[in-house]
């Protein structure tokens, strides 16, 4: 297995959880429903400990992790996106952006699940397949409420 490479697929994932962590607490500070505000919150929680769980993992290979925020155009593009639907305190579309926020995020695990546990180590393949479960459930969740108040 190539260090590099896996290191560098790996920061890519950590990166967008704490990307994800930053969108889910500035989500969590504009939302009206505390209920929703507490969903955010916790999922802020849980994005960064994947980001720390992973960073944990790419230490012990003796590596550099990531520990920032990506600059990536299109990242900040949807983040400027955020800040502006968060201005207007409406749940139902804060909700819609952390979805399409989300997406760049499930295609990131999607892409390196691809690449499969031969070129990982099991350990990390293993924790990233997990995560992107959990992940699933969560953008599931904002599709049910998107939905149920998009249909109200």
């Amino acid at each position: 297995m190539e260090n590099a490479k896996i290191v560098r697929e790996v920061n890519y994932i950590i990166i967008h959880n704490l990307d994800a962590q930053e969108v889910y607490n500035d989500a969590a500070g504009n939302v009206e429903n505390d209920q929703l505000r507490k969903a955010m919150l916790d999922e802020a929680e849980r994005r960064g400990g994947y980001a720390r769980e992973l960073q944990r993992e790419i230490k012990d290979l003796g590596e550099e992790v990531a520990d920032d925020t990506s600059t990536e155009a299109a990242w900040r593009r949807i983040w400027l996106d955020l800040k502006d639907i968060f201005t207007t305190k409406d749940d139902v579309a804060i909700v819609e952006e952390c979805k399409k926020a989300d997406d760049e995020t499930v295609i990131a695990y999607d892409t390196i699940l691809q690449i499969g546990d031969g070129f990982l180590p099991s350990r990390i393949y293993n924790i990233i397949k997990q995560q992107r479960k959990e992940i699933g459930l969560t953008y599931q969740a904002l599709l049910k409420f998107h939905e149920l108040h998009i249909a109200h």
